[in-house]
C-alpha cells in the first residue's frame, strides 16, 4: 500500500500530528509526503522534518491532491484547522476544483475529525483516525469554482484577510465574500485596506491563495540552516516567497512593514539576515519575531518606505530582484540609510 500525504500549513506540523501521521502510515505501508506555501516549509525546518516530506513551492492543494492521485493507493490531507467549519470549508473547496480528476480514496484529517471525500477508506487509515480519537464529519455538497467569486468561512470579526500574501483589509463578519467585477475587487464582510490592494493584479480568484488571521497560529521549534552565497535579493511584495527565493544568498532587502516581519521569520530558518525597509504601518499577521544574525530594520517617518523601496531597486538592484554583492552588510545597510537621507526615524536590530 502506498500512501500519498498532502500538509496543509504549519499548525499541524507545529502540534507534532503531521510526524506522527507520518510515523504511523510508514509502519503500515511505503508512504510519500508533500507541502506547499513557505510558512509549512518552515514549520518543517523547525521540526526537523524536511527530509521526509517533498517542498513544492507554492503549489495549490488541489493540484497536489492530483499528483499524489496518480502515484498511490490512498491519499490524505492532513490540516489543522481554526475551527471544525474552517476545516470543512478548506476540504470542500480543494475537493471541489478536482474531484472529477480524483480515483483513489480520499480522506481529510484535521483537528479533532476526518472526512472521507472520497471512499473507502483503507483499514490502516480507519485504524489510524481511531487512534487519533476523531469523530467522523459528514463531507459537504461539492460547489463550483468560479474565477469571479469567492466566500471565506470561519473567519474572526477583525481578523486581517491577505490574498496571494498581501493583507487586503479586516473581517467586519464570520464570513467574507470576495468577487471579481470587470477587473476590480469587490467585498462583502471587509473593511478593505486600500494600500494592499493596489499591489494585487488578480485575474482568477479560484486560484488565489486567500486566507485570515495571521500566517501562522501555532510555534515550533528552532530549526536553522546555514546561508551561503554572494547574491542579495528585493522583496517589496509577497513575502512568502522568500524562503523559495533565499537558498544560497548572502542578504535580503525587504520593502514595507509586514513583508519584512514574515521575510525575516521566513529567513531566519535559512541564516539569511534581513535589511527591513519600515515605517511603522504593520498590521501584525506574523507574530515570529525570529531573525538571523545582523538582521536590522530601517524605520522611517510615516508613509515612506515605498518610496524608498523604489530608490533601492534603481540605485542598488539596478532595476533587478536580486544582484551579485560582494560588500558587507554593514555597507549595504549604510548605502540604504544613506539613499534615505533625513526620513530615517531610527534603525531598529
Amino acid at each position: 500500500m502506498r500512501y500519498g500525504v498532502v500538509i496543509h500549513g504549519p499548525e499541524v506540523i507545529d502540534l507534532g500530528i503531521a510526524g506522527k501521521v507520518l510515523d504511523q502510515l510508514g509502519a503500515m505501508g511505503e508512504v510519500e509526503a508533500n507541502i506547499g506555501g513557505a510558512m509549512g516549509v518552515a514549520a518543517l525546518i523547525d521540526a526537523g522534518l524536511e527530509d521526509r516530506v517533498t517542498v513544492k513551492g507554492r503549489q495549490l492543494v488541489s493540484d497536489a491532491l492530483v499528483d499524489m492521485d496518480r502515484r498511490c493507493d490512498q491519499v490524505i490531507l492532513l490540516n489543522s484547522s481554526k475551527t471544525p467549519a474552517s476545516g470543512q470549508a478548506l476540504g470542500r473547496m480543494v475537493v471541489s476544483r478536482v474531484a472529477q480528476r480524483l480515483e483513489v480514496p480520499l480522506v481529510q484529517i484535521d483537528s479533532g475529525f476526518y472526512i472521507c471525500w472520497r471512499p473507502p477508506i483503507d483499514p490502516s487509515v480507519a485504524s489510524l483516525v481511531r487512534t487519533m480519537n476523531l469523530r467522523e464529519a459528514p463531507p459537504a455538497k461539492m460547489v463550483e469554482m468560479s474565477p469571479y467569486r469567492r466566500v471565506i468561512s470561519g473567519v474572526e470579526i477583525g481578523e486581517n484577510v491577505w490574498m496571494d500574501g498581501i493583507v487586503v483589509g479586516k473581517a467586519t463578519d464570520e464570513v467574507v465574500e470576495v468577487r471579481l467585477v470587470q477587473g476590480e475587487l469587490v467585498f462583502t464582510g471587509l473593511e478593505p485596506k486600500a494600500h494592499g490592494l493596489e499591489k494585487l493584479s488578480i485575474t482568477d480568484l479560484s486560484r488565489t491563495i486567500i486566507r485570515s488571521g495571521s500566517v501562522r497560529r501555532t510555534e515550533g521549534g528552532e530549526g536553522r540552516l546555514q546561508a551561503t552565497g554572494d547574491r542579495i535579493i528585493l522583496i517589496d511584495h509577497r513575502a512568502e516567497d522568500a524562503l523559495f527565493r533565499g537558498r544560497d544568498i548572502k542578504a535580503a532587502v525587504s520593502v514595507g512593514d509586514d513583508t519584512t516581519r514574515i521575510a525575516t521569520s521566513l529567513l531566519a530558518r535559512l541564516g539569511v539576515p534581513v535589511i527591513g525597509i519600515v515605517d511603522g504601518d504593520e498590521d501584525g499577521i506574523c507574530m515570529d519575531s525570529n531573525a538571523a544574525e545582523g538582521s536590522i530594520r530601517i524605520v522611517l517617518q510615516p508613509g515612506n518606505d515605498d518610496q524608498l523601496g523604489a530608490l533601492v531597486r534603481e540605485r542598488i538592484f539596478r532595476g533587478q530582484d536580486e544582484i551579485e554583492y560582494q560588500g558587507t552588510i554593514g555597507e549595504l545597510t549604510s548605502k540604504i540609510k544613506h539613499l534615505a537621507g533625513n526620513k530615517v526615524r531610527s534603525l531598529v536590530r
